[in-house]
């Protein structure tokens, strides 16, 4: 049985450090990297994010975050778990960090293929302005020794940090660094910009440089360098061929043929 070191404590250095990497979040590259050692210095087995977003009043996107296996987020997403998911729906209606064990009432999947009879979980819910609305959660060997001492010991670190890191996502979706445009792209292919893959996806839509220019504030001669920068990256002839590649690799999507308002990183 693993033992928790009783001796161990949160380094008021590398709280600070991950405080402060958050604040400064420029890339989904580094959000995976800290929620990653997040999870190794709380002694996590998995650790996950999820921002959810009202679009209108009767449509919202999820952007959930985790560590979790690919194999694993695609079953997730093929069983469409999220309407179900007791995490998320118990998480709306309250504002205290809830243990998974200690409700009768949760999914059979959360149960039988996240729990297993060898881990339990813990979620923290961010509620914020404007319906804003996020969740952190991690799971942990309820079998190990001091844990309810390490529990109730980190507790107000992780509460504290998971504010920190819903907001981080949040700032990402609004930057359009962490969306539907950037998921799951080719590995084949080198990462675009943000503004590269804003501009290549309007210009997949059909819209000119000025049109381009006009929705996203800025001049005509900048939309024309993100289009040739990111044609440049792609390796790509010309704009039509630039926007062909960005779709084969995922890099881009055109509007119609998103299905999902839930979107698994």
């Amino acid at each position: 049985m693993t033992r928790i070191n009783a001796n161990k404590r949160i380094s008021t250095k590398w709280f600070n450090n991950i405080q402060s990497s958050l604040e400064a979040i420029e890339s989904t590259e580094q959000f995976f990297n800290i929620l990653s050692d997040i999870k190794k210095e709380f002694d996590f087995d998995k650790i996950s994010s999820c921002v959810i977003t009202q679009n209108n009043f009767r449509n919202e996107t999820y952007y959930y975050c985790s560590t979790q296996p690919e194999e694993w987020k695609q079953t997730y997403l093929k069983n469409q778990y999220w309407k179900i998911d007791t995490r998320i729906i118990v998480a709306r209606n309250q504002a205290t960090p809830f243990q998974w064990s200690s409700r009768s009432d949760l999914a059979d999947f959360i149960v039988n293929d996240i729990m297993a009879g060898n881990w339990d979980g813990m979620t923290i819910p961010i509620h914020g302005v404007n319906h804003s609305f996020g969740l952190l959660n991690f799971t942990f060997n309820p079998k190990q020794k001091k844990i309810r001492c390490w529990l109730s010991y980190i507790g107000p670190f992780i509460t504290y940090l998971a504010l920190y890191v819903i907001t981080a996502q949040s700032s990402l979706i609004k930057r359009g660094l962490l969306s539907p445009h950037c998921a799951k792209p080719d590995k084949s292919y080198p990462m675009l910009a943000s503004q590269q893959c804003k501009c290549l996806s309007w210009a997949a839509e059909g819209k000119t440089s000025e049109e381009i220019a006009l929705i996203l504030g800025i001049s005509i001669s900048t939309v024309n360098k993100h289009l040739d920068r990111a044609a440049t990256l792609l390796n790509a002839n010309n704009r039509t061929h630039a926007i062909v590649k960005a779709l084969h690799s995922n890099l881009i999507v055109l509007e119609y043929t998103k299905k999902s308002d839930f979107f698994y990183f």
